[in-house]
């Protein structure tokens, strides 16, 4: 199977008051955290969605194997990136799987949600951690055209999710960091203490 990833890293990080990617995440930035696990993983196609700052990120993700794209429609929302991502997917993958970068990734979990994935028919998997589900989200190929059309005003992922709910498949893992999102200075210096020891 192929796998792409499509990372999204367009946003203003508005509410954290300084870019999320370049905040340190043990012991190198939150962006380039997120490239080393995906490069490590079974997602050969990876997609990186830049916008807000593009160039600062473009100059540290040259020295990754990424397809970096720029989203010129970013401050439209984070459907627009996601769209923009799944346009420049391998055509050929079987699955895609979308994550933010302010969503610390690790190997094995993504690994083992394509892994648990592919024995089935479901056409989206999420990973899980005592009972409450995390991300990042596994979507079927055939999902292609839906997640093309995906709308802010319509929920966005969240829609694609409902619609196709009966066919969505839990995989447990042991990692809480699934629940993980660096939205705020507050979120993101609780996450350091709790999880890289700092």
């Amino acid at each position: 199977m192929t796998h792409t990833a499509i990372l999204l890293a367009a946003g203003q990080s508005s509410r954290m008051g300084t870019l999320k990617g370049l905040l340190p995440w043990n012991g190198t930035t939150l962006f380039e955290h997120q490239l080393n696990t995906l490069r490590k993983s079974v997602f050969t196609d990876i997609v990186v969605v830049l916008g807000y700052e593009a160039d600062t990120f473009h100059s540290i993700g040259k020295k990754y194997s990424a397809n970096m794209i720029i989203n010129e429609h970013f401050q439209d929302g984070k459907c627009s990136s996601i769209i923009a991502g799944v346009k420049a997917a391998d055509a050929l993958s079987d699955t895609i799987l979308i994550t933010s970068v302010d969503q610390p990734l690790h190997t094995e979990v993504i690994n083992k949600l394509a892994g648990d994935f592919r024995k089935t028919r479901c056409l989206i998997a999420v990973p899980s951690c005592q009972g409450k589900r995390g991300h990042p989200i596994l979507f079927s190929s055939r999902l292609r055209n839906e997640l093309l059309s995906i709308k802010e005003e319509n929920m966005g992922l969240r829609h694609v999710i409902q619609q196709h709910k009966q066919f969505l498949l839990e995989v447990p893992v042991e990692n809480e960091q699934i629940h993980l999102n660096l939205n705020r200075q507050e979120d993101y210096k609780i996450a350091v203490k709790t999880y890289t020891g700092r």
